[in-house]
């Protein structure tokens, strides 16, 4: 069963720009002061960057251009060991017409070994939200599995929180915390936040046998 994690990269812009208007006047005679004024206006436009596993890292710069969007998208792979068929329990031999004893409850799995991926985001527009979006559900043919039996654990949940995956549709929005290294200038407006997010899946019942695939994009909006 493959899961495969979007990465969602937006920059709204980004480029910094300016514009200006000069005032030119003169005086005559000798030491008499002149002055000639200049108006600036400077253009700041919001950014937003998100990485979910593989992409370019965001070195910054002050140019205030960020990294180009990105086009690799990572792939969370997780197998399930062998089921076991409750009575002792015992797992199945291969073969043909092999009796195994079954006390006749549903055969069970064990949990698959989770996949970790990186995620980092960097914004200059204050408040920054995460939530997941099922772009495509896991299915195997006709069988499908809800998207929401996958799991997802951070490392660092106070700051950069995983969002909960739904069903279908896009989830509940998790709030990313302002600040981060090097964000002192503006605390209230900038952010920088990276973490390691473990994906998991840990099946309720025992699912049909197949390779399931599905993919989920992260989105990250601000107000």
């Amino acid at each position: 069963m493959t899961q495969l994690p979007r990465i969602a990269l937006a920059l709204l812009a980004g480029a910094l720009t300016w514009t200006c208007q000069a005032e030119e006047t003169s005086e005559q005679g000798n030491f008499r002061p002149t002055s000639a004024r200049l108006d600036f206006t400077v253009n700041i436009d919001r950014m937003i960057y998100l990485r979910v596993g593989a992409g370019g890292g965001h070195s910054g710069g002050p140019s205030g251009l960020g990294p180009g969007a990105s086009g690799a998208i990572s792939a969370v792979s997780l197998a399930l060991s062998p089921m076991s068929i409750p009575g002792l329990p015992t797992a199945p031999t291969d073969g043909s017409g092999v009796s195994t004893a079954w006390n006749a409850t549903s055969p069970t799995y064990s949990a698959a070994t989770a996949v970790t991926l990186p995620v980092e985001v960097r914004s200059n527009a204050g408040q920054v939200s995460i939530s997941a979006v099922v772009s495509t559900p896991l299915s195997n043919g006709t069988e499908v599995i809800p998207m929401s039996i996958i799991g997802i654990a951070s490392d660092d949940a106070t700051h950069l929180p995983a969002p909960l995956v739904p069903a279908s549709g896009t989830g509940v929005g998790m709030n990313v915390a302002l600040g981060g290294p090097g964000t002192a200038a503006a605390p209230g407006l900038l952010t920088y936040r990276s973490a390691n997010w473990t994906f998991s899946y840990n099946p309720a019942t025992a699912p049909s046998p197949g390779s399931y695939s599905g993919q989920i994009t992260f989105l990250a909006v601000v107000p």
